[in-house]
C-alpha cells in the first residue's frame, strides 16, 4: 500500500499500452520495461497479453514512450489510452512539508500518524491537517500494489467495449453497484471512449466465470476478459522525485 503525489498534484498523464506481444519471454520483457523511469506496473495475462501503466511528465514524452515500448514488448498494434483522472482548474500546490509526508508514506501508506510525525519532525496534529488537506483537494494517490500470486485470488480484467450512446458514466455507477463485491476499479481513456476497463478480484475461477456471465447480457458491443498471470510493480520517476525531497 503506497502513496504518491498525485496526477493532479504533478500535473502528469497516466499512460496505459497493452496488446499482445511477440516476445519469447514475457518475465524478461517484463525486467527491462521496469527499468524505464516512466513505467510502475507490467502486469501479463494469458495468451502473452501484456498490460503497462506509466506516468508522462506531459504529452510531448508520449510518442518516444510508446515506440519504446513497442519495441521492447514485441507489440505490433498496441492499444495507447490516456487515462482519464478528474479536472480541477487551480490545484492547490503540494507544499515541502507535504513532500516530506508523502516521502514516509511512499513505501509504507498505513504508517500511523504518530511514525509521521517522528519521520518528519512535525506534530500529529499537523501532520493530520497536512494529511487531510491533500486528500481534499485529491494531491494525493493511495495504490494497493495488487499482485495474483495469493492463493485464492484471480485478479480478471474485463475490457468492456460500449456500443455506440452508451452513457460512460451511467454504465460505470452500475457496475459499482452491480459488481461491488468484487471491483477492483475502473478505468476509462480520454482518447477512447467507447473502452472501459474493469478490474475484478474473486476468490474462485468459478466467480470470475460468473461476473463474465453477467456482464454478456448488458448490452456491451464486447466482452474480453483477460485474467493476470503477473502483475510486477516498479519505482518511476514520481517516486524518485520523492527521495529527492
Amino acid at each position: 500500500y503506497i502513496a504518491r503525489p498525485s496526477q493532479i498534484a504533478l500535473k502528469h498523464l497516466w499512460v496505459a499500452i497493452f496488446g499482445t506481444s511477440k516476445a519469447k519471454s514475457m518475465d524478461v520483457v517484463s525486467k527491462e520495461l521496469g527499468q524505464h523511469e516512466n513505467i510502475s506496473m507490467v502486469s501479463i495475462t494469458g495468451g502473452k497479453f501484456i498490460y503497462i501503466k506509466a506516468y508522462l511528465r506531459s504529452i510531448s514524452e508520449l510518442q518516444e514512450y510508446s515506440s519504446y515500448v513497442s519495441k521492447v514488448a514485441q507489440i505490433s498494434e498496441p492499444t495507447i489510452g490516456i487515462i482519464n483522472v478528474p479536472y480541477v482548474t487551480t490545484p492547490e500546490p503540494l507544499t515541502s512539508i507535504d513532500y516530506k509526508i508523502l516521502k514516509t508514506l511512499n513505501r509504507d501508506a498505513r504508517k500511523p500518524i504518530t511514525d509521521i510525525a517522528d519521520d518528519v519532525g512535525l506534530s500529529a496534529k499537523t501532520v493530520r491537517k497536512r494529511l487531510n488537506r491533500m486528500s481534499e483537494h485529491k494531491l494525493v494517490s493511495f495504490t494497493i500494489q495488487w499482485t495474483p500470486m495469493y492463493e485464492n485470488s484471480y485478479f480478471t480484467l474485463f475490457y468492456l467495449f460500449l456500443n455506440e450512446g452508451t452513457n460512460l458514466n451511467s454504465t460505470i455507477q452500475d457496475l459499482n453497484k452491480k459488481f461491488s463485491q468484487n471491483i477492483a476499479y475502473c478505468l476509462t481513456f480520454s482518447n477512447i471512449p467507447h473502452l472501459i476497463l474493469f478490474c475484478t478480484l474473486t476468490r474462485t475461477s468459478k466467480d470470475s466465470q460468473r461476473i463474465q456471465e453477467e456482464l454478456e447480457p448488458e448490452g456491451f458491443k464486447d466482452v474480453i476478459p483477460h485474467i493476470f498471470l503477473s502483475i510486477k510493480w516498479y519505482d518511476c520517476w514520481v517516486d524518485q522525485l520523492l527521495r529527492t525531497k
